[in-house]
């Protein structure tokens, strides 16, 4: 008896696959729901059997149920636009044929994307095109935009369906900033060779002087071959410095030929050469009477103008404005995940000059502002972190150990002994990952281990050295001893893969026994490779031999751009301030269908807590874009919004000069998370806090204000004038990292709130439980519980990286004070319900999940008057002896004094001294960027630059 016939996985798959498309499209059906696929999947099992275990199915087919329900979320905002913009697009489409749209787009629908996907790249690259302007309407003229994109999330996909619609409609020219780096670039550039120039550049020849390539056809070059004709005036192995000499031998395209592309990094020798060769092709005319498309990815970095007005601008932005105005029609495209530096450009500011006098202007996106939306199935930061340190799943781990075997501040001659216990088992995880990986039946063919831990090139090699010795021996023990081990024979390095195995990957869907059994040919090719720009290292190399598993260790290199492909293990230890720096070092955002379970990140509890910062920063930043366009406002409004919004004042600092940083800023609180969340380390400070507090209390009650209970039975002083409240924040002080509570800028601001709706002020007093703590008594107020949180004592750093001072910050790395309700609380149940039911509404029309918790956000505008939350705090007990004892972060790192200053601390909590904490929250109400209710002006002195800049500095 003969056994029966095992059909492969792929023909399997196939046919499932081909019961799930539009017959009339030949893509993936728009309206596809996961047990419909399933179903499918069902029925080509039963009719076509495979050697692939249960397990192994289910995971293929849970793998194409993420990518074919995959859902781009439709924005409320939409873009921000100049009003003086006049559609074109619409009523030419039937005027124009989209033949490298139409092979761009099935190109990525055989790669396996969605219906919805694709539907709304099309939508989203149809307005673009139409906002970048109409190649063929003639005149001179240019346009500026921003995309605000998410780090990761497919941006080039983004602008390759737009430089394929773009070329369609005329545009005739397109140049593409690729990152400043040579090995950025060549990334850059092998995606465009797939996406649009359909040929691949690496083996480029010399045809009539033009670098063309041999018949070598990838991406919509196999689809049409007919038009993979781009001339493409750099490759990805050459940026045009090397082929500039034969460059000037290459026409200029005509309305009716074949686009001209160029992919250059952001050197200023390159842009000047670039700037050359247009000139020349210009002969005796001022400009090139042809359609110039400039896309800038990465846009904040390096194009942005830091010079002081009274200075000419730097280099690559002055390059960057001299090129666009030698086209007669030129549409420059900002492309950003960290969209500050841009939206703070002088939209007024000229200052570039050209030969003939001509003032040219700034980079500001005064045409419009796109926030562009990632599909449902981006692992993005809000997917890694959550909203707070209980929400994450498995995939984030708690760095403790890696700041004493590497501070956070070291110099370059550095040499952590070895690998710290962390790392070591980062290490031992990203092998089994690859174990467990191949054992799916698609699993990813590239791995990626990222290793962040230094900006110093000599600490980078160190580490890397460490990890090949590390490396090499638990490779050397898998080769020799598995299957010994498997036998029963005990070995010390395989015990502790095991041991992280049990760890980990224990609901991988894999046994510890099939792992064991795969180790040895799964890590087989893995390698460590240093990504850094050392003297000496030729940076084409980084596109040579990329090991398909891969250690990558680096550190400033390994952002920007990047990409890892198959990420699955990152370690980063790394203390970065700036916030747009550290969202482009989180190389582990991205797409991981059929592996995010895999995936795992070491990360401090502190970088933690600074990524949710930047989030929650972000997500403002395109509530007050969609609200604005909702508004009819324009970019430059928008720009005014932003520099007003508080986290403004950390971001500003890292992309301003020197001069910027000392001005004084003015920004808009209302509806704003504005917390005590660092509070000063001085026993005195906090005596004195406390008796501003109870000084406050005294004189409410005695200014006859009433006195009442909350919802949850917190004690309320209603109605108290809003002297009383700005003359207690100017006596608070909080810790000197913490710029919103301290100075005079938020009494101020209470002083000066206008209209009945600011005059008045509730004070409540948030209690804490009632069963371990005896109450307190603050003044006229009996029965106040404490409220009991984590606290960590933290150090600050001037700008040569040595300490000084520190503070002291609430509930420790997970920077909140308030609990999830306690603001929504304070509503009545009716007013409660509605705005709830409101927020719930307003997703449902974005087609997003209603969720479980609401934010404290959606609550601000429902607040019939301002709010003073007071907090009296003790240190949340713990350890064995239940004592109330505050955390350090790293002793070694704290100045000598520390010690003696924790000591007094830890003291007054026995004594029963509450540390006072407070919450200010303002009503949200109809957005006016002129108006004067809740706005605080804040000067940004060397206090805050050295707290703030320095590490952005280190960086730079």
């Amino acid at each position: 008896m003969t056994d029966p016939f095992l059909f492969p996985v792929s023909t399997v798959e196939a046919a499932a696959l081909s019961l799930l498309k539009d017959p009339d499209t030949d893509e993936y059906r728009k309206d596809l729901a996961g047990d419909e696929i399933r179903l499918a999947f069902t029925r080509a099992r039963t009719q076509l059997p495979t050697a692939s275990t249960e397990s192994q199915m289910d995971q293929l087919v849970e793998l194409w149920v993420q990518k074919l329900t995959a859902t781009s979320s439709s924005s409320d905002g939409g873009p921000l636009i100049k009003d003086d913009h006049i559609p074109w697009l619409q009523k030419s489409k039937t005027d124009i044929v989209w033949r490298r749209w139409f092979a761009y787009r099935h190109m990525l629908s055989d790669s396996g994307r969605s219906g919805g996907v694709l539907d709304k790249l099309d939508h989203f690259s149809d307005e673009i095109l139409d906002l970048v302007g109409d190649p063929r309407n003639p005149g001179i003229w240019n346009r500026r935009g921003l995309v605000i994109g998410d780090v990761q999330s497919g941006k080039t996909q983004n602008y390759l369906a737009l430089m394929n619609k773009a070329a369609d409609a005329g545009y005739r020219v397109i140049i593409v900033l690729s990152g400043n780096t040579e090995y950025l670039r060549q990334q850059t550039h092998s995606r465009i060779d797939e996406g649009f120039i359909g040929r691949d550049t690496t083996l480029a020849g010399m045809h009539n002087g033009a670098r063309v390539p041999r018949d070598m056809h990838i991406g919509i070059g196999n689809v049409d071959r007919e038009i993979a004709d781009a001339t493409s005036l750099t490759t990805t192995l050459m940026d045009y410095l090397q082929v500039s000499r034969t460059a000037g031998d290459v026409a200029l395209p005509t309305t009716s030929s074949p686009p001209l592309v160029f992919v250059v990094k952001k050197n200023t020798h390159v842009l000047k050469a670039v700037q050359g060769w247009a000139q020349a092709k210009a002969g005796s005319q001022p400009r090139i009477d042809l359609p110039l498309l400039l896309i800038d990815d990465e846009s904040d970095y390096a194009s942005i103008n830091t010079n002081d007005e009274s200075d000419d601008p730097t280099a690559i932005n002055s390059a960057i404005r001299r090129l666009l105005n030698l086209f007669t029609r030129s549409s420059y495209l900002a492309i950003t995940a960290t969209p500050f530096a841009n939206i703070f450009i002088d939209d007024e500011a000229t200052a570039c000059l050209t030969e003939d006098g001509e003032e040219l202007p700034d980079l500001f996106p005064e045409d419009f502002i796109y926030p562009l939306d990632a599909p449902s199935n981006y692992v993005g930061i809000r997917a890694v972190f959550g909203r707070t340190p209980d929400e994450p799943g498995t995939q984030l781990q708690k760095l403790k150990d890696a700041v004493r075997w590497l501070p956070l501040k070291h110099k370059k001659l550095q040499r952590p002994d070895g690998l710290s216990s962390s790392l070591q088992e980062a290490l031992r995880t990203f092998l089994l990952a690859n174990a467990v990986l191949d054992h799916r039946l698609k699993a990813p063919a590239k791995r990626s281990m990222l290793v962040n831990v230094s900006r110093f090139t000599d600490v980078q090699n160190h580490v890397a050295d460490a990890l090949r010795e590390a490396l090499f021996q638990y490779k050397t023990a898998i080769q020799l001893h598995a299957t010994a081990y498997a036998a029963g024979r005990t070995h010390p390095l395989l015990d502790e893969l095991k041991g992280t195995f049990t760890r980990q990957y224990t609901a991988s869907g894999a046994s510890w026994e099939s792992v064991l059994s795969q180790l040895s040919a799964s890590v087989a090719e893995v390698r460590v490779k240093v990504y850094n720009s050392a003297p000496g290292i030729d940076p084409s190399e980084f596109d040579g031999e990329v090991p398909e598993r891969q250690i990558a260790i680096g550190g400033d290199l390994l952002s920007r751009g990047l990409t890892l492909d198959g990420l699955v293990v990152s370690y980063f230890h790394r203390n970065v301030a700036a916030a747009d720096t550290m969202m482009q070092m989180a190389r582990w955002f991205g797409y991981r269908d059929g592996y995010q379970d895999i995936c795992r990140l070491w990360i401090s509890e502190g970088s933690a807590a600074d990524y949710r910062f930047i989030a929650t920063a972000v997500e403002e930043l395109r509530v007050d874009l969609a609200y604005m366009r909702r508004s009819k406002m324009i970019p430059r409004d928008f720009g005014l919004a932003v520099q007003q919004h508080p986290e403004s004042l950390l971001i500003t600092a890292r992309n301003k000069s020197r001069h910027a940083m000392s001005a004084q800023k003015e920004i808009n609180l209302l509806g704003r998370n504005l917390e005590t969340t660092k509070l000063s380390t001085s026993v005195e400070v906090q005596r004195e806090n406390h008796t501003s507090i109870v000084k406050l209390l005294d004189e409410a009650v005695g200014n006859g204000c009433a006195v009442d209970r909350t919802r949850r039975g917190y004690t309320r002083i209603r109605s108290v004038p809003k002297d009383l409240i700005a003359d207690a924040l100017l006596l608070f002080s909080a810790a000197p990292d913490d710029v919103l509570f301290n100075g005079a800028s938020l009494e101020r601001m209470v002083r000066s709130g206008e209209g009945d709706l600011f005059k008045e002020w509730d004070i409540v007093v948030v209690n804490g439980s009632v069963k371990r703590n005896a109450p307190l008594t603050l003044g006229p107020l009996s029965g106040c519980y404490p409220v009991e949180r984590q606290m960590l004592f933290r150090p600050l750093f001037s700008k040569d990286g040595t300490p000084r001072g520190a503070s002291l910050w609430v509930s420790g790395k997970r920077g909140r004070l308030a609990g999830p309700e306690d603001l929504q609380k304070l509503l009545d149940q009716e007013i409660e319900q509605r705005a709830s039911g409101r927020y719930m509404d307003a997703l449902r029309e974005l087609g997003q999940d209603a969720k479980s918790s609401i934010p404290e956000t959606a609550f601000y505008g429902h607040l019939s008057k301002p709010q003073l939350l007071i907090y009296p705090l003790y240190v949340s007990p713990g350890g064995t002896d239940q004592s109330r004892t505050i955390e350090v972060e790293d002793l070694a790192e704290l100045p000598r004094n520390a010690v003696e200053t924790k000591r007094s601390l830890d003291e007054a909590q026995k004594q029963h001294l509450p540390f006072m904490a407070l919450k200010v929250a303002l009503p949200k109400t109809g957005y006016d960027p002129r108006g004067r209710n809740g706005r605080a002006k804040y000067l940004l002195n060397r206090v805050a630059q050295r707290y703030w800049v320095s590490d952005y500095e280190q960086l730079a």
